[in-house]
């Protein structure tokens, strides 16, 4: 499973979501140097072929041998048999499961149709203590910042951002941004389990399209996309996520309505950050 870049993850989400011996030769014997022979002694014929002539056993001298060996050719080796190949009937392909990305790319084409194709500008936005920020679109001037405890008494440092948050929370017709980061969870709950206990409700209203694996070289996770919600073309987008510490857990939500909130979710990946203690 390929492992997302923090623009990657956005983009499966929103997509629906290689010497030789060389010793000195052996030194030659001189062959031909001249024995004198005894005058009473016969001229004495070293064994080594081939046999002096006549003409070296009336002078006495000994003439080197000259030795040419004969190195009969390699033999041609015989070409290996040609094995003719047996046909193997190749595994029936498994029918491709829809990718998230592929489920994305439909996504938004799906809602391409209408509105601006994109927003005009971004601002940096932050949390009511500066300990969480990111970008969205100027126009979403719907900003909550408060930090917020939960059923558990645990406390969540959360900043959220719309061009109409109650809209959004009442309907599937706005967008929105939502990050939450906490110490406090990170006790009990890791990345999995922020998804998991979403996955239920939101699969209720929604058609959950998968999950893909996050790391933007900060922070690693898990990403869950889902499309079609409320029996319309809104896409919800949920990021759970940790440094490498572990010492918090985050969670990103964004919820799409219109192409161009494509790009607000891409910019939001890009440039949410915990620079504060949460």
């Amino acid at each position: 499973m390929t492992t997302i870049t923090r623009t990657g993850a956005a983009l499966l989400a929103l997509a629906f979501f290689l010497a030789a011996c060389g010793g000195d030769d052996a030194p030659v014997a001189d062959l031909t140097a001249t024995t004198e022979p005894a005058e009473d002694e016969e001229p004495t014929v070293p064994p080594a072929p081939p046999a002096p002539t006549t003409e070296e056993e009336a002078s006495g001298v000994k003439d080197a041998p000259t030795i040419e060996a004969t190195i009969p050719p390699a033999p041609t080796p015989a070409p290996a048999p040609t094995a003719t190949p047996v046909p193997v009937p190749a595994a029936p392909a498994p029918p491709p499961a829809p990718a998230v990305s592929d489920a994305m790319d439909q996504f938004g084409d799906d809602m391409g149709a209408g509105g601006a194709a994109s927003y005009d500008s971004y601002v940096t936005i932050t949390d009511d203590t500066g300990a969480i920020q990111l970008d969205v679109p100027a126009e979403w001037t719907d900003i909550d910042g408060r930090p917020y405890t939960d059923d558990q008494g645990r406390q969540l440092f959360d900043v959220r951002a719309s061009p109409d948050l109650q809209g959004y929370l009442d309907t599937w017709d706005v967008p929105a941004v939502i990050v939450t980061a906490s110490r406090e969870v990170a006790q009990t709950e890791n990345e999995v389990t922020l998804l998991d206990e979403l996955v239920g409700p939101f699969s209720e209203a929604c058609t959950y399209l998968g999950r893909e694996p996050y790391d933007d070289g900060l922070y690693v996770g898990q990403v869950d996309v889902f499309d079609a919600c409320g029996g319309t073309q809104t896409g919800y987008i949920i990021l759970g996520a940790v440094p490498s510490s572990r010492a918090f857990v985050i969670r990103v939500q964004v919820q799409v309505v219109q192409e161009r909130d494509i790009e607000a979710l891409i910019q939001a990946l890009n440039t949410f950050v915990i620079v504060g203690d949460v």
